[in-house]
Order: structure tokens, then sequence, then C-alpha cells
């Protein structure tokens, strides 16, 4: 008799072997910003080793961990690393562990999956260069619908930024004599940390029998990376619209756009703040794509700074799991304006490597 074909996840016989995959990422970028650490620069930015599988029905484990290219040196450091529970009740799956939060469309994708070289300047500047990450779990509901609408709510811990001492100044105290006190370098990062509740809701119709549109909306509350300092609370709320239209079947149409709102509690008052970026694309078949992106964002500090930017975007797919891109992108950022250009190469073995859509 023929043996029964082992879930997705597991090759021939159980043996408890994950599936294994390598994606690596070869990177060159130019710029005119000479404050940027990686200008003018070709090497070698970052490689991810998964490891997936099944580790029971209904149940599987997925690790990711990489070497990031930071400056000048490589940092190891685990991406993701989750149980998914597929199926606890109809409808009702979840994950735990160290996981890229599902807020959005881009962030909880892997930088090589996405169709862009660069983060959007909105999700940067609300979340930090990784993007939101965080140590806990999420629940997600799939309702029983005609159509896709599906919950889902998570609790999480990030770290906080810490402030770096810069020596010391003289300074008068509340008597008015003079004392040293620390000076302290405050990063130019904001992202969400600490405790943290987020929660997304996405829905999904097909208006035609070749195109299909996607609304989500997505909220992450709890607190400013800098909050053992400045206890200060932070929000941030999204809504994101994507729409595609496949005129045959290699040829797509995608048109994609995502509008963020921070706003932060700190002793000065209420801050708020937007940010959006809108995406436009066209797959002339298996190989060749071309589109373009306009950014907006304003800055999460009290000071008041905004980000205007237009990225005109190239990929060609060798395989399903390896692609060239090139992006060239303008920025004005408050009283100037910044050229820059990058050519990248991302190749992988494995079933990690495979684009999501």
């Amino acid at each position: 008799m023929e043996a029964a074909a082992p879930p997705q996840g597991m090759r021939g016989r159980p043996l408890n072997l994950p599936d294994i995959s390598i994606i690596g990422v070869v990177d060159g970028h130019l710029t005119d910003d000479r404050s940027d650490a990686y200008r003018d620069r070709l090497e070698f930015r970052e490689v991810e080793l998964a490891l997936q599988g099944f580790i029971y029905p209904q149940m599987r484990a997925d690790v990711f961990l990489a070497l990031h290219k930071h400056e000048d040196e490589y940092d190891a450091e685990i991406c993701e690393a989750k149980a998914g529970f597929l199926r606890l009740a109809e409808g009702l799956s979840a994950e735990v562990g160290k996981i890229h939060v599902n807020f959005g469309k881009l962030n909880k994708m892997h930088t090589h999956h996405r169709p862009m070289i660069d983060q959007p300047q909105a999700l940067t500047g609300f979340f930090g260069d990784h993007g939101l990450i965080g140590q806990g779990g999420t629940a997600s509901y799939l309702f029983p619908l005609p159509f896709y609408l599906q919950a889902e709510g998570g609790v999480w811990r990030a770290p906080a930024h810490h402030h770096h001492a810069e020596g010391a100044a003289e300074v008068a105290d509340l008597s008015g004599n003079t004392v040293n006190a620390a000076v302290y370098e405050e990063s130019e990062e904001f992202s969400m940390s600490g405790e943290l509740f987020t929660g997304r809701l996405k829905a999904s119709f097909a208006p035609t029998a070749k195109s299909e549109l996607e609304i989500g909306t997505s909220l992450a509350a709890g607190h400013g990376s800098h909050y053992t300092h400045h206890k200060d609370k932070a929000m941030v709320s999204a809504v994101d619209l994507t729409f595609r239209v496949w005129p045959s079947s290699y040829a797509k149409w995608t048109l994609q756009n995502e509008w963020l709102h921070l706003s932060r509690k700190v002793p000065p008052g209420n801050l708020e703040r937007d940010g959006f970026y809108s995406y436009l694309s066209y797959r002339f078949d298996k190989h060749l794509d071309l589109g373009g992106r306009f950014d907006y964002a304003e800055g999460a500090w009290p000071v008041r700074s905004f980000e205007r930017s237009f990225s005109a975007i190239a990929g060609y797919h060798l395989t399903e799991t390896s692609a060239v891109r090139l992006q060239y992108k303008v920025r004005g950022m408050d009283d100037k304006t910044v050229h820059e250009g990058w050519l990248q190469l991302a190749f992988g073995l494995g079933p990690h490597s495979h684009e999501l859509e």
C-alpha cells in the first residue's frame, strides 16, 4: 500500500528534520548624504537561515536566524522564533515567541520578500529600522463569512532604548547652585517598547474574476522607546488598502497604500504625527516588474520635521527564489534634498526564499 503524503514541512518519512532555507542579500548603495553610514558601499548586507517544520499535527515551528551588517560589523540575531497553532478551534489560530507583528502590509514581511529595497519612512520613523517586533503571543480568528474577514489581537514586550552618557556639564539646580550633571545622548530612532497591545482587522473581496481588493486596519498601543525616562505613552493606528488586477496569467497591477498616525503623550504635551506611502507596480511577465512609491512622514520627536520622497523601482526575477532590484530615490528632508540609489541581489535556497505573493 502507498504511504500517505507527509504534511507540508516534512519531506519523506517524518524524521523530525526541518525544512532548511538560506537567503543572502548583496547590496550596493550610492548617496550624496555624507551622514549616511552605508554611503557608497557594495557589501554582503544580510544572510538569513530559516529552520521550519511541523512539530505536531496542526502545530509548527519557524526559526529565522540572521547576520546583519551594521556599519562595519556583522551582528547575529534571532529575527523570529515562534511556534504556531494552526487550528485551536474552527477558524482560530495562534502564535507565540519572537515575532514580526502583523501590523499593516509590510511590517510582517521579511525584507527580502518585499517588492522594494528600502522600508517606507513612515514605518521607520514610528517603529525603527527593523519594524515592530515583539516577544509575546497573538491569536487570530477567521470569520465564517462568504468573504474573507480575519481579526487578530496580540500582547507583547519590546526592549526600550537607553540614553548614553556623553560626559558632564555644569548646570544650576533649583537653589541656584552650580552642580555637575551627566549629559545624555538620546537615540535618533523612535520605536514602540515595553508592554504593547496590538490588533488588526483585515477583509478581502473579489470585485471581478481577475481582481482583489484588500482593506485592513491596525493598532499598536503601549509606550515609546524612551518611556523609562520620559514616561511617555504612545499609540500607532493605521489603515491600508491594496488593489490587485491580473490582466493575464503572469501580468499583475498592484496599488498598495498605507497611512499611519502616531499619538504620543510626553511631558511637553500631546504629539500627533502622520505618515503614509503609496506604491504602484506592474509585473509584465514572470521576470520583470516596474513600480514607483511616494512617501510622506513626520518625525516622532517634539521638534516637528517631515520627509517627502519618490522612488522608482525595477525588479528582474531570475528564478522564483532570486531577484535583482534597482531603486532610485529622491528625498526632501526639511531644508535639504538627498539623491540615493540601490542595486540589490537577493538569492535563496529552500522554501522560505520563495515569494509570498
